[in-house]
């Protein structure tokens, strides 16, 4: 569960990044890009958070699979949402979409098979 727990903490900061990200690359003129990076950060966090200090596998498998649904969200946000012009807000949320979702599956599936840093491969 550490390297589950690790990983949560990554996605949280992932999420740290997202709520920032419409301020420091300067795209909260676009107001659907601004808030869905909002949102989606402020979930990100507190679903991140809530992973890593989980005690129960189960509740940190589960968080860790909404969080990848959100990490899914946010490369298809541009496009649905259709600020695929705001460059900035598009590859910010394509790249952050895709290392979040790519964390956070691998945060469930760690979870999921109950193993601890150093013992990959092996049940705890």
């Amino acid at each position: 569960m550490k390297t589950a727990r690790t990983l949560s903490w990554l996605v949280a900061i992932g999420g740290l990044w997202e709520l920032v990200a419409p301020f420091i690359l300067k795209y909260t003129a676009t107001s659907a890009a601004m808030w869905d990076a909002v949102i989606v950060g402020i979930v990100l966090i507190i679903l991140g958070v809530w992973a890593a200090l989980s005690k129960v596998e189960s509740t940190m498998r589960t968080l860790n699979w909404i969080n990848a649904l959100l990490g899914l969200w946010l490369v298809i946000a541009p496009f649905v949402l259709k600020y695929t012009t705001v460059s900035a807000a598009l590859w910010n949320d394509i790249i952050v979409g895709v290392v979040v979702l790519v964390l956070a599956i691998w945060a469930a599936v760690v979870a999921g098979a109950g193993y601890t840093s150093g013992q990959m491969g092996q049940h705890a």
